[in-house]
């Protein structure tokens, strides 16, 4: 189970687990009473697309494909396929042997491009000696959902007793205040978090609800702010 180090507006901190949040499904793809499988077949080869069509047919081979089939390879089309495994292709199509350099394109509101430079190693920073922090702002909910458009929401769970009175009291101040509290990252807690190492920085907010010894601390996680146009 993935931990994140977290401390709370008195600044008490602990490592505790998340685990993304679980969605109960009310529904089964399938028939009654019937299993459902997935299987994968081979759809076409390299001389059944376009780029080798056009080449050997000319651009306009649409009659071409009716009259005779040119697109379909019959010793391989409709095998099962029960592995794969990823390649690297460059322009040409020819298979890259080592990795990639991989350059960020900055683009502006524009649509232009402005800039193109060396991606940069960007590590985790939820799991850190520096906890993520429980900032001093909160917001209402009603406020927090009119304002940011949620990419993720993962659970935070106790891992011992101790954990637990320290998440319990958090879901409940929240509860209570129905408001959520900013989490960030950093000395000061204004940083975004990242969950992975080149992942996306979001900006988190922290819903609690409870009932009776129960608790659920929810981490909403964000990316995009609402704005209203003009």
């Amino acid at each position: 189970m993935k931990k994140i180090h977290f401390m709370n507006k008195d600044e008490r901190n602990a490592k505790v687990a998340f685990q993304p949040l679980k969605i109960n499904k009310n529904f089964k793809m399938g028939l009654p009473k019937e299993e459902i499988f997935f299987k994968r077949f081979v759809a076409a080869t390299e001389k059944g697309l376009h780029e080798h069509l056009s080449k050997e047919l000319g651009e306009d081979y649409g009659q071409a494909l009716v009259d005779g089939d040119p697109e379909i390879d019959f010793n391989s089309i409709g095998k099962k396929i029960n592995g794969t495994d990823l390649v690297y292709l460059d322009s040409k199509g020819e298979v890259l042997y080592a990795p990639p350099i991989i350059k960020e394109s900055i683009i502006g509101p524009d649509g232009a491009e402005k800039e193109r430079r060396k991606s940069e190693n960007i590590p985790s920073n939820v799991d850190d000696e520096l906890p993520v922090r429980w900032s001093d702002q909160k917001i209402p909910i009603q406020d927090v959902l009119k304002s940011f458009a949620f990419m993720r929401t993962i659970q935070i769970m106790h891992i011992d007793g101790l954990t637990y009175d320290f998440l319990y009291q958090m879901a409940k101040e929240l509860s209570e205040e129905k408001c959520m509290a900013m989490i960030g990252a950093g000395k000061q807690g204004k940083n975004p978090l990242i969950f992975q190492a080149n992942g996306s920085p979001y900006r988190g907010f922290l819903e609690g609800r409870v009932k009776d010894k129960k608790y659920k601390l929810l981490l909403h996680l964000s990316n995009m702010e609402l704005k209203k146009i003009g």
